[in-house]
């Protein structure tokens, strides 16, 4: 990475050079200066098998429980979403789905078509109403998950799970999967876990994820009171699952103020802090979430 720091001078950051930076950088957010150019390798990938099967929301309990008992062995090979949608009347949506609560796995399979058809055998033998799994070219991934591509007012909440047991998805259910006690427009898991839990080697402050599961809620926002409704009801999706919560939070998900230091370890919480005072030691730039600097006694400072 190239950046300008708060004293203007243009950084280099690289595995030789800066080499602290560059590991603060990827994955502590904008507390250390501005971005101004990216070097990345990219992964020789032309094609996944990829999609989504939705059911009635109906479905829900039978497709949670066999989801997440399928992604315990799940290979890192896949990697999905379960999602409860709870669709508005709107005239641009298709008809079947227009004003209709739906249960829907979305994702993709590195590998081959008879590789890919047997991971999601188990998934297919609930006989999806609608399964457009398939072999797609790689651009299409940034539209798999459906979300509007323009601003869109919205709300949420999120939470990373340890573990996913029956009680999980029984108080999720009661939380999302009635949209007349609802005002959540998605509940959301994410398949987390397998590679996404190792620490990758030669990786940044944030190599890894400390989760099996990533709890997301979100509500559309059109209205001040709308915000508020739907803010409260994202609130109480998370809060049901605190119970199974990993402890870590996954700060891109964060739209309210959070502890930072919960995104991280605690050394590496340390280590972060150094980093900020040494090239922002009168704290120029105000990221979303802070890293504090530290004062010569080691006190933290904002």
């Amino acid at each position: 990475m190239e950046l300008v720091t708060a004293d203007g001078s243009l950084v280099r950051a690289d595995a030789t050079t800066n080499s602290e930076l560059l590991w603060a950088l990827r994955g502590g957010g904008g507390n250390f200066g501005v971005v101004t150019a990216l070097e990345f390798a990219l992964y020789d990938i032309e094609t996944a098998y990829a999609g989504m099967m939705l059911w009635d929301i109906s479905e829900a309990e039978t497709v949670l429980r066999r989801w997440g008992a399928w992604t315990v062995d799940a290979p890192d090979e896949v990697t999905t979403s379960f999602r409860i949608l709870h669709m508005p009347p709107l005239p641009e949506l298709p008809p079947f789905l227009r004003g209709r609560s739906v249960v829907v796995i979305d994702g993709a399979v590195l590998g081959s078509d008879e590789a890919a058809v047997e991971i999601l055998a188990p998934l297919r033998e609930l006989n999806p109403e609608l399964d457009t799994f398939g072999r797609v070219p790689a651009s299409a991934l940034t539209r798999l998950h459906m979300d509007p591509e323009g601003p869109t007012p919205a709300v949420s909440d999120s939470v990373m799970l340890a573990e996913l047991p029956e009680e999980a998805m029984a108080a999720f259910l009661a939380a999302v999967g009635d949209r007349s006690s609802t005002s959540l427009m998605i509940g959301e898991l994410r398949q987390l876990g397998g590679a996404l839990r190792r620490p990758h080697p030669g990786g940044g402050v944030v190599s890894k994820l400390d989760g099996a599961f990533l709890a997301f809620g979100c509500g559309i926002a059109m209205t001040p009171e709308m915000g508020m409704r739907a803010q409260a009801d994202a609130l109480q999706l998370t809060g049901a699952l605190t119970e199974w919560a990993s402890g870590s939070a996954y700060l891109n998900f964060c739209e309210t103020e959070v502890d930072p230091s919960t995104g991280y370890t605690a050394l590496a919480w340390q280590q972060l802090k150094g980093i900020r005072s040494a090239v922002d030691p009168d704290g120029v730039f105000a990221a979303n979430h802070v890293i504090p600097r530290l004062y010569e006694d080691g006190s933290p400072s904002r």
